[in-house]
Parts: structure tokens; C-alpha cells; sequence
């Protein structure tokens, strides 16, 4: 059986009890597919292995101290031909970690898989130098970088990787599956929807994610709208933008209900309680929430972010907005809203476009044509 490894470097420890993480999806659908994966983690205080169970598949995970340089982690333990030469295949998550570059001095089919499509570094000096010393030796030694979204292979061509392919990222229903029963928190939440007409929002409440906008759009809607008291903003994530003094100002502050944390599995409860998901984000890297919501048959309105454009065919499964005009986006929700048959035919086409090509089994289909062909 063919190995792969799969390395996420960034020097970030996460917590698979809490998110779908995509290197765990990924590896899951790979071998169900005839490979044995394993997948590389930072860990902040130690070095140790551990075995998951994901879908039906042993994966075994490093959990790995690493040395942190800016916002790339690199990790020697991994570092030994010895270790190495026992995968086939190394994917490495964003061509700007290091460990892209170190894993590819080493083993001879190392793949990348990127999402960003701007700067991650934050300096602009450090991003131009990183890629005159790196990119055209990655272009070289790295077999395929296979992106997220269109927006990310365009961003790397321009940077001079030649084989670029996009692949997407999937959705894994694993966690929606194992939980059956609301908390008692998704419960009292639920309670607040009732016989409301809920817009949703899932995400950190950030300049970046512009939850600001959403505000304006909601006070115009409330302004306008006839059904003024069904009409509620629902918005589910950490307040990193102070967006929570934009709300106490808002005079329908009583319409806007704010949850700083619903654990991820929970959300299976809240998408079907409501009538429209928007994602007004200017940069967003992809975007899961949108996979879920379409996923749960809730229609969707978005920005041209990544995931977005990606995801959703225009007037087919959701609704793309190409700019910020508060107008535009107003008249485009208001008209949804209105419509309750056009909200259920958006949200059963989102639901088979992401079933049929964006769950992980079909992102691993990909992976697998492109190591074949090599």
C-alpha cells in the first residue's frame, strides 16, 4: 500500500475535537481510496504520536515541537531522509512555509497544497525575499501545487509555479453525524429563532470578514422591511473587530442576536432553523462555513471571496455580490426573502453541488489522477 504524509507546518496547534480539520478529512478519504496516511501537527510543549479514527480509518497523527520563524514552524524531527523515504507522497500545506522548501531538498515528490491568496507573511519585504530565494527552486522541485480555489492558483502563476491545479477543499460530516442532540445552549439559541426570519452569519466578527457591512445591510433591511418584527440577524463567532459596540449602537439591537461560541458539530441544529446564510467577507482563504450551509440545504449569499467563487454558480445554488454597494446588497437579500420557492430551490442545489463535488472523497479523486499521472 502506497504512503502518503501529509504536513501542516504552520507553528499553530489546533484541536481536532473542536473543527473539522482538512488534513484529517483529506487523509480519511485517501486511504479509503488504497492509501495509508499519516499527517504531521505543531504542537506548542511536546513530541508524541496518536492514532484516530476518522470514517472508518486508523490515522496516525505527530504531534511535533517546532521552531517558530515568523509565522512558519520548522520541524528537524521530521527532517531525516530515513523518516521520509517511507511515503510515496508528501503534501505540505502553503508554498510559504519553510518546511515546503526543506521537505523538497529531501524527498523527491513532495506536493503543495495552497489556499491563501495574498500576503500571509503581513511584511511585503518578507514575502517579495522569500520568494526570490524560494519560489523558483519550489517550481522546480515541488511535483504539483494543487489550490484551494481559482483565486489561489492565479495569485501562485503570477509568482511563477507552473503547475498549478485546483482542487478545492471537501466537507467531512463525520462530527454532524456522531452528534445527535442539541446542547443546552443550542437550545436556547434555537428558542430565539423561532418564528423568525432568520439571515445568518458564522465566522469571527472581524474587519477582514467585514462583519460591519452586514450590520449596515441588516439596519437597512429592518428599516425597509414590512415583516419588521420576524426579521433577526443571527451571528455565531468571536468578536475580534469590536463589532459588538456596533450592534448596542444599532437601533435594532434587539433583533440582533450574537453567540461568541457554539461548538462546530452544534451548527447542524442552526442551519435549517434559518432562511438565508450571508458571507460578506473581502478576503476569505475558502470559507468551510459556506460548504456547510449548502451542504444543509441553506441558501447562500456571498462575497467574490475564494471559497465563494469557487463554490457557488451564480443564480444556480446561491447568490455571488461583486462589490460592497449596501443597496445592491440589500434589494439582492430583500428579493430572496421574499421569495420563499427561489430560497428552497438555491438551498437543494447548494446541497447537491457540494455533495456530488466537494465532499473529501471527491477532493481525493482529484489528488489521486494528478499522483497517477506522475
Amino acid at each position: 500500500m502506497k504512503k502518503v504524509l501529509i504536513v501542516r507546518s504552520g507553528p499553530y496547534q489546533v484541536t481536532p475535537n473542536e473543527y473539522n480539520l482538512q488534513e484529517l478529512g483529506l487523509a480519511s478519504a485517501l486511504s479509503q481510496q488504497g492509501y495509508q496516511c499519516d499527517v504531521m501537527y505543531y504542537h506548542k510543549t511536546k513530541n508524541y504520536d496518536q492514532l484516530f479514527e476518522k470514517n472508518g480509518e486508523k490515522i496516525k497523527v505527530f504531534w511535533r515541537r517546532g521552531i517558530r520563524l515568523f509565522r512558519s514552524g520548522i520541524y528537524p524531527q521530521i527532517l531525516k531522509k530515513k523518516f521520509l523515504s517511507q511515503y510515496d507522497k508528501i503534501i505540505i500545506s502553503e508554498y510559504s512555509q519553510i518546511m515546503a522548501v526543506l521537505l523538497s531538498r529531501i524527498h523527491s515528490n513532495v506536493y503543495i497544497y495552497n489556499g491563501p491568496y495574498y500576503n500571509l507573511f503581513k511584511i511585503p519585504i518578507i514575502e517579495s525575499m522569500y520568494d526570490f530565494l524560494f519560489v523558483r527552486m519550489l517550481n522546480k522541485r515541488t511535483k504539483t501545487v494543487f489550490c484551494k480555489t481559482e483565486k489561489a492558483k492565479h495569485y501562485l502563476k503570477n509568482k511563477g509555479f507552473n503547475d498549478c491545479k485546483v482542487v478545492g477543499v471537501g466537507l467531512d460530516v463525520e462530527k454532524f453525524e456522531q452528534e445527535e442532540e442539541p446542547t443546552e445552549n443550542t437550545i436556547e439559541l434555537l428558542k430565539r429563532m423561532e418564528n423568525k426570519q432568520n439571515i445568518l452569519y458564522v465566522g469571527s466578527l472581524s474587519k477582514r470578514k467585514n462583519t460591519a457591512h452586514l450590520i449596515r445591510i441588516f439596519n437597512i433591511l429592518k428599516s425597509k422591511s414590512g415583516k419588521k418584527n420576524e426579521l433577526q440577524l443571527v451571528l455565531i463567532g468571536k468578536d475580534e473587530g469590536n463589532i459588538v459596540e456596533k450592534i448596542n449602537y444599532s437601533r435594532f439591537k434587539d433583533d440582533i442576536i450574537y453567540q461568541p461560541y457554539l461548538k462546530n458539530s452544534q451548527l447542524q441544529f442552526i442551519y435549517p432553523s434559518s432562511q438565508l446564510f450571508v458571507l460578506p467577507s473581502i478576503q476569505e482563504i475558502f470559507g468551510m462555513v459556506l460548504l456547510e450551509a449548502m451542504y444543509f440545504k441553506l441558501s447562500v449569499v456571498s462575497s467574490a471571496s475564494a471559497g465563494g467563487e469557487t463554490l457557488i454558480q451564480d443564480g444556480i445554488n446561491g447568490k455571488i455580490m461583486n462589490d460592497f454597494n449596501d443597496e445592491h446588497w440589500v434589494d439582492c437579500i430583500e428579493n430572496l426573502l421574499n421569495n420563499p420557492l427561489e430560497l428552497k430551490r438555491l438551498g437543494e442545489c447548494a446541497h447537491k453541488r457540494i455533495t456530488e463535488q466537494f465532499m473529501w472523497s471527491s477532493i481525493a479523486r482529484k489528488i489521486i489522477e494528478t499522483f497517477d499521472e506522475r
